[in-house]
């Protein structure tokens, strides 16, 4: 897993996901999945991590439930997300994923 060191800026999660998609995935369209990946995260929705594997990207709802989703440059494909937990099994949900990147704001409580 990444290191508990906190990104300072949205430049930088961008870049670390990128490398992360790139790793798990490879292909011509890292910016674009990433990107996807990001947009999703939209106040409600925290972007968690990336599962391992590359396929789908795991996110927080305020507290209440969590999903793995999959994504590819289109977007994140919300009608085959899969929910992994709700209420109050929603942090241990969280720790049941195997990551191949986390977000930062989750790196001290998943680490």
């Amino acid at each position: 897993m990444a290191s508990s060191a906190h990104a300072t800026g949205r430049t930088e999660v961008f870049d670390q996901l990128c490398a992360a998609i790139a790793r798990e995935r490879g292909g011509a369209d890292v910016y674009l999945m990433a990107a996807s990946a990001l947009r999703r995260a939209n106040g409600a929705y925290s972007l968690v991590g990336l599962e391992s594997g590359g396929d789908r990207v795991v996110y927080h709802y305020e507290g209440v439930f969590v999903s793995a989703i999959p994504f590819d440059a289109e977007g994140v494909r919300q009608a085959e997300a899969e929910t992994l937990a709700r209420n109050a099994d929603a942090r241990e949900g969280l720790s049941d994923v195997e990551y191949a990147w986390v977000h930062p704001d989750y790196r001290d409580l998943l680490g």
